[in-house]
């Protein structure tokens, strides 16, 4: 086993941790490849994640974009709300502290489910939003629409407020 760091800016204020099996550098030495990864982090508005990754490697071999395939795992936006997440792909950007999954991805807590291509975590301003087509899934129904935000106002709470427009269906189950 291979631990593996990553610095970040200091506008995102703490370090990624990568444990890997297998760490495989390119010849330009900017070029990596780490199979079975898992990345964690930690900002300063107290959004934390912690990711399982069958690859990672830096987008366009550009840094500090870095990709991953096949992921899973968990995002923390408060204390109180926490997110499971499935992608096929992940990409983070930690000059903008942002996460975007795509290729499908999924994500839920005991409250909901959204489905979709293409979604997009923006750390610095608490929100989760996606232009892209998606299912919003709950016990009582279904929502689906063109594009989504979800904000989290009060960071010491569990309230998400989500903004549902561009062709809206809804389904609502007795």
């Amino acid at each position: 086993m291979m631990i593996f760091f990553v610095s970040t800016k200091d506008d995102f204020e703490k370090t990624f941790l990568v444990e890997t099996k297998d760490l495989n550098l390119g010849s330009e030495g900017n070029s990596f490849q780490i199979d079975n990864a898992q990345l964690s982090s930690l900002n300063i508005n107290g959004n934390s994640f912690k990711i399982k990754a069958n690859k990672i490697y830096p987008f366009d071999n550009k840094l500090p974009i870095i990709s991953s395939n096949e992921i899973s795992g968990n995002i923390n936006l408060s204390s109180e709300i926490i997110i499971e997440v499935k992608a096929e792909k992940l990409e983070l950007n930690s000059e903008n502290s942002t996460l975007k999954l795509g290729g499908g991805y999924e994500i839920k807590n005991k409250y909901f489910q959204i489905l979709g291509n293409e979604i997009l975590f923006n750390f610095n301003e608490n929100i989760i939003m996606s232009y892209d087509g998606f299912t919003f899934l709950t016990q009582n129904g279904q929502i689906s629409g063109g594009k989504i935000k979800i904000f989290n106002i009060n960071k010491l709470k569990q309230n998400l407020i989500f903004y549902i427009n561009d062709g809206v269906n809804f389904k609502y189950l007795l």
